[in-house]
């Protein structure tokens, strides 16, 4: 195109690329102007009434009565608005803060707090204590010197009889340091099955004295699978009886020997021993020649067992001084014991005595009268024969007749 001369109302019109095709009327920026002045007003005064406003405290209401319990009429709570500081406190210096030094600062970590009992009743004790359980296996312990089955038992809470059910019964008659011993949880009695014997747990149970055997079958100690009353076990095995009772025993009371170990006085203390005596010792005889010989000698057995209806004279067995004369609470009842020496024969179940302390006997001398007192399942004479108060078979000795 050919560029010319500009004339006003002809020819070409030229454009500026620097100028805007459409251009905002000028009513409209006054408006937008306005608008964003008002903004920034606002938001300033909102600025000054946040910074500028005093505190404010809004008094509740609280219900007022007349004299005769009815409510009162009461007024809205009304702001109070704090007035400003005054001159003279802003002024004023702040009062002086307490201090306190390093020492009594020590003083208070190391005094510690009081505490009130409800306090106390909360504070918990960080130890855990649990109670004695019952026992429901068998256990064992070693004896040391010193102990005996009575002080085992009652350590346990036993009876001594039921000690000795479970153990070999030579513990009962002398109990020795290192010796092994078996506590049953509860009282009762220990059995060991013997196939041979076809004894069912039923029949055990009736042994022993219990009417019902799945006290047996049920008892933990024993560990049994669900089994029947009628059923035999395999020999060897071991069972606790619970309330189980087994056969009488006859327990050793104390003795007292010389340097020479002679028996010179037994269980003293009682009011029936006759204090330490010395001597005698001659030939044996028999003491019953009479009677029936029911029971050996065996290691729970410390004597033999010689029946006779009640009132039939016992004559001594050996010659010498009376060490005991009355009543036994070691199971032996109305008993008699005589020292030979080294030996010593004992007397038990008497139903009365024909001797007393102070008298020295011969052998073949009457001492006293079958009977059937202490632990004893009827009349007859239990006789023991002990040297150096260790138990020897009566039937094994010359001249007793057994």
């Amino acid at each position: 195109m050919r560029r010319g001369r500009s004339r006003r109302g002809s020819g070409p019109i030229q454009v500026s690329p620097y100028r805007h095709s459409y251009s905002v009327p000028r009513w409209r920026r006054l408006v937008g102007w306005l608008c964003l002045f008002s903004a920034l007003c606002l938001m300033v005064s909102a600025a000054y009434l946040v910074i500028t406003a005093p505190p404010v405290t809004v008094a509740s209401a609280v219900a007022v009565t007349d004299g005769a319990g009815k409510p009162a009429p009461t007024t809205a709570a009304e702001t109070v608005i704090a007035a400003p500081p005054s001159q003279a406190m802003q002024s004023a210096e702040p009062p002086a803060q307490p201090t306190v030094s390093a020492a009594q600062i020590l003083d208070l970590l190391a005094t510690p707090p009081e505490l009130s009992a409800a306090e106390a009743s909360l504070r918990y004790d960080p130890f855990t204590l649990i109670t004695n359980r019952a026992r429901s296996k068998m256990t064992s312990t070693v004896a040391q010197r010193g102990d005996t089955i009575a002080g085992i038992a009652n350590r346990y809470g036993l009876q001594k009889e039921s000690i000795a059910w479970c153990n070999d019964y030579r513990l009962a008659l002398v109990l020795r340091p290192g010796d092994v011993v078996n506590i049953p949880p509860t009282d009762g009695a220990c059995h060991t099955v013997i196939r041979t014997q076809r004894k069912d747990i039923r029949a055990i149970a009736a042994q022993y004295k219990v009417d019902d055997p799945y006290a047996i079958i049920d008892s933990a100690a024993n560990e049994l699978p669900d089994i029947a009353p009628e059923t035999l076990l395999p020999s060897g095995t071991r069972l606790f009886i619970p309330g189980g009772e087994g056969e009488i025993i006859t327990w050793n009371a104390p003795v007292q020997q010389d340097g020479a170990g002679n028996v010179v006085a037994f269980d003293p203390g009682s009011p029936f021993s006759c204090g330490a005596r010395a001597g005698g010792g001659t030939a044996w005889v028999n003491p019953l020649p009479n009677g029936a010989y029911v029971r050996g000698y065996y290691a729970g057995h410390s004597g033999i067992d010689i029946a006779a209806p009640i009132g039939t004279p016992i004559f001594a067995a050996n010659g010498g001084p009376i060490l005991y004369a009355g009543w036994n609470n070691w199971g032996y009842g109305n008993t008699v014991v005589i020292g030979h020496g080294p030996w010593s024969t004992l007397y038990g179940h008497m139903s009365s005595r024909a001797v007393g302390c102070g008298q020295v006997v011969g052998a073949g001398q009457i001492i006293g009268y079958v009977g059937s007192s202490g632990r004893s399942t009827g009349p007859h004479l239990h006789f023991e024969i002990r040297f150096r108060n260790q138990p020897q078979d009566p039937a094994a000795t010359s001249g007793i007749g057994w």
